[in-house]
């Protein structure tokens, strides 16, 4: 069920990578309004004249992720951050996916440009996460609350260790035969974990626990997040984390599902027997604690008879609703990033990766998953073209070709069998099964053996068939044109729309229903008469005549066995370099190379004057609307906080590196908030300093939660039990009451306007120049009046 959810979730990555990249690639001239100068891409955030073109796009890329992580605070909308970032970063392990580009009420809201600006260029290695199995992101991977060796370690071994399984091992998406992974056991009391030695760098301590409703009070009664092995609180997860190589273990514990596991009362699955059936009121001591109403549309739980969380709680229980559709939305970004620079040619390299899949590696299950999907666009209309030129079960169409003037000699010229790329091929997908190589494969089996024998050849045959049927409908009178969409392209039972059930109607055995297209659209698309067919077949006929060249087809086997078992995230900068170099990429000039494998592949996607570039943009744009209405109780309750720029000022921007990969290299800004908060909370008026010490756990996991697993010989010799964990610091150090802990935290209920301020600052500390990772090191706060205020830890 796992990799079916994968599976479904990668099929609708077909439209949002495609919707986002063939739209019309517009330069970076600068948009001025009264209150500043904006980027067109991102029209919420701010640029500065002054700063290049790289140095903005970093700072936007750290705005965004600074922009989620002040918005969680109790102050301001009051959700716990690490469940909202996982679902913004890390969709396919963390099982919620969070759309970033979407349309509320003709504002086009497109928060997913600025996160690929912030993985791609601050955070490259963050992707590994992604591409595990069960994980997610806590705030301590991006907030610097410890020394730089719990980063540069993740740079290296491409996991955190931050909590353990049974039997003492650390790591999490160690995936491979004979490893061992944690499965978010006793999190944060590894003893080799040491916060920093820098005071603003533990003062970020709080990102972990101390943001959304009530986490402080409820800490003081027992409840320190979920369950070691948790899964999040949503309906997605069907199968739980284990230990093993093949699997990757979790991260899943404590505060990484906070938000969700309120709501639902409990973590979907869990592989520990002994939590399988726990709930979240086994832990809450002294009160009455009810989960949410989710089904009748009620999303706050509540302690005593007081109603809180709603907003952590609809978010992430949209997020999770949204697991499959949300991808559609969450690449819509590439659009934007396609052009001739460097951030835009990674981009289209992404992009060509899964269109044509050149690198990939069996650990990598959901990247191959998504390549298999996203190249059967190109892939499939071979099948279509063998329907019709089957003689025996198609005369009825042949008929109709040739009386109508279709080329009689290009009807009969038949290409090589080639069955389209359905839901069942993608179950257990390899490298070797999704590859681009796959156009070039020859048949020689007894079944369906090929016809022409070289690859090139029939490539251009497939091109030479779809550019004819593009010729033939313009040649056609009005009637003449809907017949011709009723027996090719209009359903199922016809040879395009059979070919393309993957996209049109995805369904399992009617278990899962991924929505698709859906007939109406794909019929939309198509066009009554035909004619955007037609322009989509031009399309991709010249994307079939460009892998027919001898050049593409070396280009494509050099790639293929240079970089066998790799991903692109597995890239540094010096080889993703080479590698764009070597498809058409002139790193020093930020050209593409002319009849480059790049620079065709640009030119095809970007030049809107080639037919076939704006139909296929419209047709995922209809598919993109397929979220709109499902995240818009999200974007009024919170995301437009987040994202619109009437609620945001930048100012003091100072950035002392003019490339992301230099070591050391800071950034720092202040952001004006002015949008709602809490009004149930008076966070922003403790203003009474509290001291972190370097042996607090900011997992604030309670040990005594997990007694057995601490008293384990495994596990004993490989933790601290003195540090500071789960208790709340500002009780002890200012003495407060469980009345005044409740007003501090906020409900997450209730709103009101605010004015906050805060000055962020990030540095990069990585010391490896080819993987820059770039963390907040400071955050100050700053009331309406001016006081600076201080968290409770």
């Amino acid at each position: 069920m796992k990799k079916l959810l994968y599976l479904l979730s990668s099929i609708s990555f077909i439209t949002q990578t495609l919707v986002s990249v063939v739209a019309c690639n517009k330069g970076n001239e600068k948009v001025e309004e009264n209150n500043g100068v904006y980027d067109p891409k991102t029209p919420d955030f701010s640029i500065d004249p002054n700063l290049t073109n790289m140095q903005n796009q970093m700072k936007t890329g750290a705005e965004v992720i600074s922009r989620i992580i002040i918005a969680s605070r109790h102050e301001n909308l009051n959700y716990n951050m690490n469940e909202i970032l996982s679902s913004y970063l890390t969709p396919y392990t963390s099982e919620m996916n969070m759309p970033s580009s979407y349309n509320y009420k003709g504002r086009n809201i497109n928060l997913g440009e600025l996160i690929n600006r912030y993985k791609n260029l601050l955070v490259p290695s963050m992707e590994k996460i992604n591409l595990g199995v069960h994980s997610g992101i806590y705030s301590s991977y991006i907030m610097g609350m410890y020394d730089d060796s719990f980063y540069q370690s993740f740079i290296d071994k491409g996991y955190f260790e931050d909590g353990f399984n049974e039997t003492g091992d650390s790591g999490f998406n160690k995936l491979g035969e004979g490893q061992l992974n944690e499965m978010g056991i006793l999190m944060g009391m590894n003893k080799n974990l040491s916060l920093s030695e820098d005071e603003n760098r533990r003062n970020l301590a709080w990102g972990i626990q101390d943001n959304g409703a009530l986490s402080n009070y409820l800490l003081s009664k027992g409840f320190d997040g979920g369950y070691p092995g948790g899964s999040n609180g949503t309906n997605t997860p069907y199968l739980p984390a284990n230990r093993k190589g093949d699997n990757g273990g979790t991260n899943g514990a404590g505060y990484l599902y906070y938000n969700s596991i309120l709501a639902s009362g409990k973590s979907k699955v869990n592989d520990f027997e002994e939590f399988k059936n726990k709930l979240i009121k086994d832990k809450i001591k002294d009160t009455n604690y009810d989960s949410a109403d989710i089904l009748n549309g009620d999303y706050s739980s509540s302690v005593d008879g007081i109603n809180f969380n709603y907003t952590g709680a609809l978010m992430t229980m949209k997020a999770g609703i949204l697991n499959l559709k949300g991808y559609i939305n969450k690449f819509a970004t590439l659009k934007d990033s396609v052009s001739e620079s460097d951030y835009g040619a990674d981009s289209l390299l992404t992009f060509a990766n899964y269109m044509t899949p050149m690198l990939s590696k069996p650990t990598a299950y959901t990247d191959v998953t998504i390549q298999g999907a996203v190249s059967s666009l190109l892939y499939n209309s071979q099948e279509a073209i063998n329907i019709i030129q089957d003689e025996k079960n198609s005369k009825s169409l042949q008929d109709f070709l040739t009386t109508n003037g279709f080329n009689e000699n290009i009807l009969k010229d038949k290409i090589n069998i080639r069955p389209a790329i359905g839901i069942r091929d993608l179950l257990s997908p390899t490298p070797e099964s999704v590859s681009v190589q796959n156009f070039y494969k020859k048949n020689d089996s007894t079944d369906n053996k090929d016809i022409v024998d070289n690859p090139l050849e029939n490539l251009n045959k497939v091109a030479t068939f779809l550019n004819e049927i593009a010729s033939f409908q313009s040649n056609l009178s009005e009637n003449l044109k809907k017949e011709f969409v009723d027996k090719f392209f209009k359903t199922e039972n016809t040879p395009f729309g059979k070919s393309y059930q993957l996209i049109i109607n995805p369904k399992v055995e009617g278990l899962i229903d991924l929505g698709g297209l859906t007939q109406s659209g794909w019929e939309e698309c198509m066009g009554s008469d035909g004619s955007k067919a037609a322009d989509l077949l031009k399309l991709i006929s010249k994307a079939y005549e460009g892998l027919a060249k001898e050049d593409t087809q070396k280009t494509i086997n050099v790639t293929v066995e240079k970089y066998k078992n790799k991903v692109l995230s597995d890239l540094n900068r010096t080889e993703k370099n080479t590698l764009l170099e070597n498809l058409g990429y002139n790193v020093a000039e930020k050209k593409y190379k002319d009849n480059s494998f790049l620079k065709n592949y640009y030119s095809l996607l970007s030049d809107t004057s080639i037919s076939g570039v704006n139909e296929l943009n419209n047709l995922f744009e209809f598919l993109k609307k397929g979220v709109d209405d499902s995240i818009a109780p999200v974007h009024e309750r919170a995301t437009q906080y987040i994202n619109n720029k009437e609620y945001w000022k930048t100012s003091d921007i100072k950035i002392d590196a003019t490339d992301p990969t230099e070591v050391n290299g800071k950034m720092e800004f202040t952001l004006e908030y002015n949008g709602v908060g809490d009004s149930d909370s008076n966070a922003d008026q403790q203003t009474k300093k509290v001291n972190v010490p370097q042996n607090f756990n900011p997992y604030q996991t309670i040990v005594d939660n997990q007694k057995d697993f601490a008293n384990l010989t495994d596990l004993k010799s490989k933790i601290d039990l003195s540090k500071k964990s789960g208790e709340i610091l500002g009780k002890e150090q200012l003495n407060m009451s469980d009345e005044q802990i409740m007003k501090y935290d906020g409900l997450a209920e209730n709103y009101q306007n605010v004015n906050h301020k805060y000055k962020v600052v990030w540095k990069n500390v990585s010391n490896d120049v080819e993987n820059p990772y770039w963390i907040i090191v400071d955050i100050k706060s700053y009331n309406k009046n001016g006081e600076e205020f201080f968290n409770i830890y």
